[in-house]
């Protein structure tokens, strides 16, 4: 009988130690398995990151150029815009010397002083821009994006040798100001690049970039636009407009400093610089440099009495 016993209990105590060995053996697999896929996902980030990083084509757009800045005076002559106007303002398009625009920088530095220190106060401008970033349309891969530095710089840009030049329309002219602007303007924010594949949110990649803009010259062009004249009156009045615009020839220096990872970290990396600097002058070009302009309406003093006239 205490034999049979016996055999019962070494029966129970094999089968025990078999399940707890199964449990164990299961459970160290299992955390093999998570840590291993974990692994895997921060790889396949570091992966992508680094093929966007390092294989994107930094491409550099092509911009139409307005005829040179010096040309020369038989050329100038025939492009000449109406004499009425130069002859009453005692401008002589072709001989006159650059001007200084020295008023215009002192009252220039008064606003931007001023908009400086509203901006300062309890951090307005962080917080503005905190909301310009994480508002509309993010993609799903970028996480919440927060504003960690902002310096507005010291310094104020300044416009030289203001001249006028015949314009590309017929009998018109437009003015030419040289601008330069050296300072050290800062703006730093944090991120993630988040992994959404096999699951929302899989794994994270912490990202932080500080961006510099060291000095930005060139030259601005501004022209009265005005409508074509018809013999017939259009059914939709046709505005008149100031078009200020760029030459292409402008200068834009940066400075990036970049961060990629939250223990193995990829500090400062040249192609990311590259890109950053090529993405910000191509906003630039599609919104500044000619043929495109920036438009500022001039209002219709007469508007009201040609409604009544109809």
């Amino acid at each position: 009988m205490n034999d049979s016993l016996n055999t019962t209990e070494i029966v129970d105590l094999i089968q025990t130690h078999l399940i707890n060995a199964s449990c164990s053996k299961s459970s160290t697999l299992s955390f093999i398995k998570g840590f291993i896929l974990g692994q895997l996902s921060v790889i396949v980030v570091v992966i992508l990151v680094l093929r966007y990083l390092f294989t994107e084509d930094v491409k550099h757009r092509y911009i139409p150029s307005r005829p040179s800045l010096n040309t020369a005076p038989s050329v100038a002559a025939a492009a000449l815009p109406n004499d009425h106007i130069t002859l009453k303002t005692y401008y002589d398009v072709i001989h006159h010397p650059p001007e200084s625009t020295d008023w215009l920088n002192v009252l220039l530095a008064q606003v931007i002083l001023q908009y400086r220190q509203d901006a300062s106060i309890n951090n307005r401008m962080s917080c503005a821009l905190d909301s310009v970033f994480n508002s509309g349309v993010r993609p799903s891969f970028v996480g919440p994006i927060h504003v960690t530095e902002l310096n507005l710089g010291q310094e104020f840009p300044i416009f030289s040798r203001a001249r006028i030049r015949p314009s590309d329309e017929a009998g018109s002219t437009r003015a030419e100001i040289d601008f330069e602007y050296s300072d050290q303007v800062t703006l730093g924010i944090e991120t993630q690049l988040i992994l959404n594949w096999p699951k929302q949110a899989f794994a994270v990649l912490p990202v932080s970039l500080v961006l510099s803009v060291v000095r930005f010259s060139g030259t601005l062009t501004i022209e009265l636009i005005n409508p074509p004249e018809t013999t017939t009156k259009p059914k939709i009045p046709l505005e008149r407009y100031i078009a200020i615009s760029s030459y292409s020839d402008f200068i834009l220096d940066l400075q990036v400093q970049s961060l990629i990872g939250s223990k193995t970290k990829l500090e400062d990396i040249p192609k990311l610089t590259d890109l950053i600097q090529t993405k910000l002058r191509n906003m630039y070009i599609d919104k500044l440099v000619y043929p495109q302009f920036v438009k500022i309406k001039v209002p219709n003093m007469w508007k009201e009495q040609e409604e009544q006239e109809e």
